[in-house]
């Protein structure tokens, strides 16, 4: 019984990383220029930055470029977008 816990504990401490995915965050900087941003799980944003849209991060690329789409123009929200 204990070598059954022992593993589970084990198998759940190895497979938890894996779950913890990439996020792509749209951020607007000082200036009001807008960019996708790649970043990991609790690595924060640069300074300076503040994400918009969905805060929480979009699971993929694409995702965050429709988004990016959708606003390019809408100056109240991004002046210019960066790439980067």
């Amino acid at each position: 019984m204990n070598k059954w816990i022992v593993t589970s504990v084990l198998v759940i401490g190895l497979v938890t990383p894996v779950l913890a995915a990439e996020k792509f965050f749209i951020t607007v900087d000082t200036v009001g220029n807008c960019s996708i941003v790649h970043s990991l799980p609790d690595t924060g944003l640069s300074a300076g930055k503040e994400a918009i849209g969905n805060t929480g991060g979009y699971d993929s690329m694409d995702a965050a470029r429709k988004y990016l789409e959708e606003i390019r123009n809408d100056e109240t929200k991004c002046k210019g977008v960066v790439a980067g």
